[in-house]
């Protein structure tokens, strides 16, 4: 269909801005829309092909960690154009934001929506993943009447706070191979606690990455089906036949891709999802005709299994870490590189339980290890304790250059040249090229000044910057 231009002209009414002209595609994402009041802050919009002002419409702010507003908002388009929403993706890099920045520009992007265009006061929703999620599931708190929170990966959830006398759907995304996916089971009990519609949802995934176009249009189904329910939306027969059988089709996907544990349990919580709109019959004979299939019985075992064990293991690996860092236990950073070894062998499984469950439990010791190095590298803690850490660190995750160039300062302070110019190479071996940072190592001035530490980085970026002529650096 072809697209069409449409100009909108909003005289918003937020401080002492000006008339705003917004040029928006109908049918397609308009990116880098200024937020009023927010110097160089923008955000990218997509309006379905029929969006017309004669009408009010449902609204969803999403969150990207960083600030990828364009390429999420389109992540959201099918949903958007198939169910009839307005989204609004920010340009906010969160990442490098610190938080009261990141609320105030979320909420001034949130309130020059309100004013640009015909918004449904009760059809307004948030979606983030990651930091994103932490941001979407925080505006409530500001936005009285949210009407749902997608939350991916993550979320931020203060119980003092949470109005239980404004509830609003709370729907849980998480990837397979994602540490946190038993962490957002958690705020999925929370918000059942307090008697909050809530639905949860699984792709093939990891931390920090956006689930495909057809589990979002899938989860915004929840949102929907909410509003015809309560009210807020027309209750189209065909209409909601075609989302019915949208999310049957997904199911059917599973199944002819063998994933048939995890067809049954998504057919399981569609059971609860579609009550009262009569598809209670054809989910229970879908499932029932799951249950005889040759596979279905092996793989509830396999996962039930690998979760058992994955709890055990991060139970044994807090404490572990724990007793290694109190004594220092060198000796025991070789068991730790093996069992990242084990890990990565297990991903590479055809058990797919057992393939999801190695991602999770290596993913959830990189997010064990990196807490623990922000707490003691930033303490008072004696020398050795703050290099075991920090050696410990290069085990787990061997491409993160934090721990590397601490190891660096920290042998520099000491004297300890050897062990300094030997993750010194380490690091470099990762693929690390900043040169700059290499001379600005804390307490390794005396060290950038010999001839071993200028030629190790020479031989894996080509250069440095002293001894490349063959001749002593000349002193100031």
């Amino acid at each position: 269909m072809k697209k069409l231009l449409l100009v909108i002209i909003a005289f918003l009414t937020l401080g002492n801005l000006h008339a705003q002209e917004f040029r928006i595609i109908k049918g397609g994402v308009t990116d880098s829309l200024p937020i009023p009041g927010m110097s160089n802050k923008t955000y990218a919009f997509y309006a379905p092909t029929n969006y017309t002002t004669h009408r009010k419409w449902p609204v969803v702010f999403v969150f990207d960690p960083k600030g990828r507003g364009s390429t999420t908002a389109n992540l959201f388009r099918k949903a958007a154009e198939e169910q009839q929403y307005l989204v609004a993706s920010a340009n906010i890099d969160l990442k490098a934001e610190p938080i009261d920045s990141i609320v105030k520009t979320a909420t001034a992007m949130m309130n020059s929506i309100f004013s640009a265009f015909p918004i449904d006061p009760v059809q307004v929703y948030t979606a983030g993943m990651g930091e994103g999620a932490q941001v979407a599931s925080a505006l409530p708190l500001f936005y009285k009447q949210m009407a749902g929170v997608m939350a991916i990966g993550n979320s931020f959830v203060n119980r003092e706070y949470v109005d239980k006398s404004n509830p609003y759907m709370f729907i849980a995304i998480a990837g397979d191979k994602d540490y946190m996916v038993y962490e957002m089971e958690e705020y999925l009990r929370f918000f059942d606690d307090l008697d909050f519609r809530t639905d949860v949802y699984y792709f093939d995934g990891k931390e920090d990455q956006w689930p495909e176009t057809a589990v979002i249009s899938n989860a915004m189904t929840g949102f929907t089906l909410e509003a015809i329910k309560k009210g807020n939306r027309v209750a189209d027969k065909d209409f909601i036949q075609k989302l019915y059988q949208n999310e049957i089709g997904y199911t059917e996907q599973l199944v002819r891709t063998r994933n048939y544990y995890e067809a049954y349990e998504k057919l399981d919580r569609m059971e609860d999802k579609y009550e009262d709109f009569g598809f209670e019959d054809d989910i229970e004979d879908r499932m029932k005709e799951l249950k005889k299939t040759n596979g279905y019985r092996s793989q509830r075992r396999d996962f039930r299994q690998a979760v058992t064990f994955e709890k055990e293991q991060q139970g044994y690996y807090e404490y572990t870490l724990r007793t290694d860092v109190m004594t220092a236990n060198f000796q025991n950073i070789g068991w730790w590189a093996y069992q990242v070894d084990e890990l990565e062998k297990l991903k590479k499984s055809s058990n797919e339980a057992k393939s999801n469950m190695a991602y999770r439990l290596h993913g959830y010791l990189d997010f064990l290890t990196k807490r623990k190095f922000d707490v003691i590298v930033n303490s008072d803690a004696p020398i050795d304790i703050k290099i075991f850490m920090s050696v410990l660190r290069t085990a787990i995750n061997k491409d993160d250059p934090e721990a590397y160039l601490k190891i660096i300062s920290l042998a520099g302070s000491d004297g300890d040249y050897e062990t300094a110019l030997l993750y010194l190479e380490d690091l470099l071996k990762t693929g690390y090229s900043n040169m700059e940072a290499l001379y600005n190592i804390e307490g390794t001035l005396d060290l950038q000044f010999t001839r071993e530490y200028n030629e190790i980085i020479k031989k894996y970026l080509g250069e440095s910057k002293f001894y490349n002529d063959g001749k002593e650096p000349e002193e100031n």
